[in-house]
């Protein structure tokens, strides 16, 4: 439904202007907080302010799908972190878990719509990565999904165009 309202603003001239990732982290630990704390994870900010030129509803929705799918697919006191910044000229928004991580040979069908990996936990629909991508795609930005240093869990990125750089 968000991408759809996005197409209907896009075609009146469009919703973008400039969308700080710290204020989306900082709404999004009011927002997701009680959550975490409900299935017991433990789920921890490092933000930086990191300016990108959006639609910021839709890069709101894209930012809670990662938080969601972190939170439910990581087991009870598992870890989840959000962190927003700029590497290499580069705003990011990234989610990393430490829950099991996804196979290596899902790692590009997560993001197809309505894909589930086998033997996932819960009830999902398989539409939270697919929408990602989308708004990613809509704002020039990446998706980079590996693992963390630690060697297990999921990290997922989000890579902007360069500050200033009009997405394509």
């Amino acid at each position: 439904l968000a991408l759809a309202r996005a197409d209907r603003n896009a075609e009146r001239g469009g919703a973008t202007g400039a969308v700080d990732l710290y204020r989306l982290g900082d709404v999004a630990a009011r927002d997701w907080t009680a959550r975490a704390i409900a299935r017991d994870v433990d789920l921890g900010f490092e933000l930086e302010h990191a300016e990108v030129r959006g639609d910021e509803v839709l890069l709101t929705e894209m930012l809670g799908n990662l938080i969601e799918n972190a939170i439910l697919y990581v087991p009870a006191g598992g870890v989840v972190t959000v962190r927003s910044g700029t590497r290499e000229g580069r705003p990011f928004v990234a989610v990393e878990d430490d829950g099991p991580g996804i196979p290596e040979a899902a790692r590009e069908r997560v993001f197809e719509r309505f894909y589930r990996v086998e033997g996932a936990p819960g009830d999902g629909s398989g539409l939270g990565l697919a929408i990602v991508r989308e708004v990613a795609d809509r704002h020039g930005a990446t998706v980079q999904l590996s693992t963390p240093a630690t060697g297990r869990g999921t990290s997922i990125a989000v890579r902007f165009p360069p500050a200033g750089a009009r997405p394509a």
